[in-house]
């Protein structure tokens, strides 16, 4: 194939995802984000390598967009209740320290398990959902009651059975750079910031209706 048709080939992949990605699935997610909100817990998120910056962005989102108001001038009055949000990944000092001391297999599990109750809402992204680190804390939510979120892909992995709500993300890839064990993974990751910016419009527009209520 030439450029022009390995491009192509990208976004004809693209669209079929799309037309396939379970909209009930991302709706059950939704409801556990607003009940999490609605009960006072805290979101915790986790991820690995490029996946783990993503993170990042949806740390700014969720703490921030859902509680300014659309001309974004200023933000929604204080006593409009905030959402807590964790990101597992966003401290360099914390997470290698934990794997100084406990291995890389146990350091979000160590970081979740003093903190976690069954009000709060502990999502885990992994493309093949079997990163042991991230296993390992969704067991930690789970054995705590919390609310549990899996992204993932190809057949799910443990995160498919761990997670109350596992979104895995459908298809398959012939685009370089995504085959292989790596298969469809540019398109999981484009998916993994789709998904959670789904999830941040969602609960700007119930935050808005209760504003305005």
């Amino acid at each position: 194939m030439n450029l022009a048709e390995t491009i192509e080939l990208y976004l004809t992949e693209k669209r079929r995802i799309l037309e396939l990605l379970p909209v009930a699935v991302i709706e059950r997610a939704a409801a556990m984000l607003f009940e999490t909100y609605d009960d006072g817990g805290t979101v915790y998120a986790m991820a690995n390598g490029g996946n783990a910056g993503t993170l990042d962005h949806a740390y700014c989102d969720f703490k921030h967009h859902p509680f300014v108001t659309e001309d974004k001038t200023r933000p929604l009055p204080a006593d409009v209740q905030r959402l807590s949000f964790v990101n597992l990944c966003s401290s360099a000092a914390e997470l290698t320290g934990l794997v100084n001391d406990l291995g890389v297999e146990d350091m979000f599990a160590a970081s979740l398990a003093p903190v976690v109750t069954a009000k709060d809402l502990v999502m885990a992204y992994s493309g093949s959902g079997n990163s042991v680190n991230v296993t390992k804390a969704l067991q930690v939510a789970v054995d705590a009651g919390a609310k549990t979120f899996a992204m993932t892909k190809g057949d799910g992995g443990r995160c498919r059975d761990l997670a109350e709500v596992c979104l895995v993300v459908p298809g398959t890839s012939r685009f370089p750079g995504q085959v292989g064990k790596n298969d469809n993974n540019f398109h999981f990751e484009d998916l993994m910031l789709s998904v959670n910016h789904m999830l941040v419009g969602l609960l700007k527009q119930r935050v808005a209706e209760r504003h305005a209520g």
